[in-house]
């Protein structure tokens, strides 16, 4: 399921209001984050999320200078607790200087109301196409937050790097979208994050290299205090979302 928006100037989002309290519904459309307003240039990658609570989450990233996916780009959110209808200014939940804080892929843990984000981030001086053919300063790393009081505030980002993404890989992204907890069957609470990697497979016969792109998924089995690598779906994927069968 692809997120991104090619011309992305206003991330929305659309709620159902009943009408004078009859049966039918209207469609309402709201505008969270517009291009050029609130200090950035662009805002790209939405996620959204209803809270235990019935709280509406909002989360992008916010791209200080450009649309590029690359460069000075932060992590916000905004809330609603009216069902959409009015929303909170915008929340910076990471920044990290001149670096790429982003991807948000929340999810909620039902039975703790522990509301978890990953999060991807690397220097804002490298660039996908560096990262993913290790030509890059860093690399892109892995972390998570969580917030214990409905998503007023966050706690640091803590990285899991070493958990989740396999040495070989190269690009990664959690999300775009949300994650999910498991309902029904042998694994019932576990939370899983869907992500995407890339990396290289045998080329031709000069030696030569080829990128390819993977989707893949982990996932905590402790209410999100460890993480851990789960299935690989290769090659020719990407972007990705994760939903539960009927028999979990």
């Amino acid at each position: 399921m692809q997120f991104n928006m090619k011309i992305p100037a206003i991330l929305a989002a659309c709620f159902l209001f009943a009408v004078n309290g009859s049966s039918a519904a209207e469609l309402t459309q709201t505008d969270l984050f517009v291009q050029g307003e609130g200090g950035y240039h662009t805002y790209r990658i939405p996620a959204l999320l209803v809270t235990q609570k019935g709280t509406l989450l909002a989360f992008c990233e916010g791209r200080k200078n450009s649309r590029s996916d690359t460069g000075d780009i932060d992590l916000l959110m905004k809330r609603s607790t009216d069902g959409g209808k009015t929303w909170s200014n915008q929340q910076v939940i990471w920044d990290d200087g001149p670096n790429t804080c982003g991807n948000p892929c929340p999810v909620v843990d039902e039975k703790t109301g522990t509301i978890w984000l990953l999060l991807t981030h690397n220097r804002g001086d490298d660039n996908e196409r560096d990262i993913k053919t290790k030509n890059s300063k860093g690399t892109r790393t892995v972390w998570v937050c969580k917030s214990t009081d409905d998503g007023q505030t966050w706690s640091n980002p803590v990285e899991i790097t070493d958990s989740v993404k396999k040495p070989e890989w190269g690009w990664y992204a959690t999300g775009p979208g949300v994650g999910i907890q498991i309902k029904h069957g042998p694994h019932k609470g576990r939370l899983v994050i869907p992500c995407d990697h890339s990396f290289e497979i045998a080329g031709d016969a000069e030696g030569q290299t080829a990128i390819q792109y993977a989707s893949h998924s982990f996932h905590s089995d402790d209410h999100g205090k460890t993480w851990k690598l789960g299935g690989v779906i290769s090659a020719r994927m990407n972007e990705c979302q994760v939903v539960e069968l009927a028999d979990g």
